[in-house]
């Protein structure tokens, strides 16, 4: 009976060390990670000055998806007290360009100049490098 036991043994220690090879054979033949490459680009302008007009402004335009841009999200920067505090600010990402719905902090339609800060997700391509830096050039001429 001991020679029994010690054969069984040793059929399930050849079927794990099998196993282990196995799967050790599997690992080593998976392509090796190369590095990754980027899929995107982001960038944040800050104190970008837009001009709001009952809550309604956008982004110049060429700041659509359409332009290389993948995302883009804004959020008030100043003025940080007085009538026209930018609390809120939805952006809309178009083909054409970024439309900007710009409230007050209890809701109601923003009307005047603010500053805003946005940060962009832009393809890797030559169209989307060119439309950031256009965008930069924008915000520095106009803050």
């Amino acid at each position: 009976m001991s020679l029994n036991l010690s054969w069984r043994s040793c059929v399930i220690a050849v079927a794990v060390l099998t196993a282990a090879l196995a799967g050790g054979i599997a690992v080593s033949v998976l392509p090796a990670a190369d590095a990754q490459t980027t899929t995107h680009l982001t960038s944040v302008l800050s104190n970008f000055s837009v001009g709001a007009i009952n809550g309604y402004s956008n982004l110049p335009e060429f700041s659509g998806s359409g332009d290389g841009v993948r995302g883009v999200a804004c959020t008030g920067a100043a003025p940080r007290s007085g009538p026209d505090i930018p609390a809120q600010v939805v952006t809309t990402l178009r083909t054409d360009l970024t439309y900007l719905r710009i409230l007050h902090n209890n809701g109601t339609p923003l009307t005047g100049s603010v500053l805003i800060n946005c940060v962009f997700d832009v393809l890797p391509t030559a169209e989307g490098s060119a439309t950031m830096q256009r965008l930069q050039e924008a915000s520095t001429a106009a803050g």
